[in-house]
């Protein structure tokens, strides 16, 4: 018996199921005109048992998106990044670069579709379960794993594993659709007095 067209063809359903659940998460959030999450970051080091977390928030539309999290507001339009440190009545402004944001909660629905195998792992009662492998072995993480529900196929969570045993856990406490106007995603520094600009670009 030839084992090995009974592990390849297995691998091959594997694929095949992951690649059609994932397009059918992909596809929820792409239907939508603007979506927003509430969220749980946490950083855990395996090696050393240390575990750091916060929470914040995140409005979605297109390439656009605006970030809440530990007292800093992140805005991109797609071009322009600004962040927004209320405390100091700061502004940074940069250029925003695609690339520099490798994963993140505003592209991890489109990931798989580049650069990634898949593979359906296994499913409970509530989610699938799939790993992505980066095809290009020099990055620093070596898998990515996305629970999905099963019914909404919206994201429950997904954990990044690097190389350096740490773990990175995105938990999605809530999610709803929302109908947002392109001018959210650009800072207007005229509505702050004083307000200090620091311009990177």
């Amino acid at each position: 018996i030839n084992f090995s067209f009974f592990e390849s063809s297995f691998s091959q359903e594997n694929d095949k199921k992951a690649t059609q659940i994932l397009d059918k998460m992909s596809g929820l959030y792409k239907s939508m005109n603007s979506f927003s999450s509430k969220f749980q970051y946490s950083m855990i080091n395996l090696d050393e048992n240390i575990e750091d977390s916060f929470e914040g928030k995140i409005i979605i539309k297109d390439e656009k998106y605006l970030l809440k999290i530990e007292g800093q507001e992140i805005i991109n339009d797609g071009e322009t990044v600004w962040t927004y440190i209320p405390e100091l009545n700061e502004v940074n402004i940069s250029t925003y670069e695609p690339d520099d944001q490798e994963i993140s909660l505003n592209n991890v629905f489109d990931l798989y579709k580049n650069g990634f195998e898949q593979n359906y792992l296994d499913e409970d009662n509530q989610h699938y379960k799939i790993e992505l492998y980066p095809e290009d072995e020099s990055k620093s993480y070596y898998k990515i794993l996305i629970l999905i529900n099963k019914v909404k196929f919206s994201m429950y969570n997904f954990s990044v594993f690097d190389k350096s045993n740490t773990k990175y856990v995105y938990q999605i406490n809530e999610f709803k659709e929302e109908k947002i106007d392109d001018n959210f995603f650009v800072f207007d520094s005229s509505k702050y007095s004083d307000i200090e600009i620091i311009d990177f670009r």
